[in-house]
């Protein structure tokens, strides 16, 4: 009986379109795309091509990709929100950003260039120097895959939008 009641629930949990935080199901026509950056080998498209890589995308040569992402670089910012009494920042707030652009074989765009953000915002201590660089490094690399998940979210929404335009032209 129990097992039943499992696969009930899996069942119903998959029929309504029940899918875990972070995973992305693409068309299989988008599983075949090739990444264009001006830094391959920076921890932001390491990132990506891993999330993706679990997404089952699979990196082409542009030759055999049907889709190009374009990736921008990865910008990072820190801005003081709070300043206290002696004059030293309280409260800073983080920003990693970069951009993004899709086009398939053709050229033609289906994602025009837009960018995405992670924002965290992070308390000074001065008596912990060593503590807070950590916990900085930390954020940054936890801000780093909030933004593949993004990336990774404007494509599939970006196929989905393609599909449909697809399917409406066909009618």
């Amino acid at each position: 009986m129990a097992r039943f009641l499992v696969f009930v629930l899996v069942s119903a949990l998959v029929g309504c379109g029940f899918q875990l935080r972070g995973s992305i199901n693409l068309p299989p026509e988008w599983q075949d795309l090739h990444l264009r950056t001006a830094s391959p080998n920076s921890e932001l498209s390491r990132a990506l091509r891993d999330g993706a890589a679990r997404a089952g995308i699979r990196w082409q040569d542009l030759s055999d990709a049907n889709y190009i992402v374009y990736l921008g670089t990865e910008q990072f910012q820190r801005r003081n929100l709070t300043i206290g009494t002696n004059a030293r920042a309280i409260e800073f707030e983080l920003e990693m950003s970069t951009t993004m652009r899709v086009v398939d074989r053709e050229g033609n765009v289906l994602l025009p260039e837009t960018r995405v953000r992670s924002l965290q915002i992070i308390t000074n201590d001065p008596e912990n120097i060593a503590g807070k660089a950590e916990e900085a490094r930390l954020l940054r690399d936890e801000m780093r895959q909030l933004l593949v998940q993004q990336l990774l979210r404007k494509l599939r929404f970006t196929a989905e939008n393609s599909a449909t335009a697809a399917g409406a032209q066909d009618s």
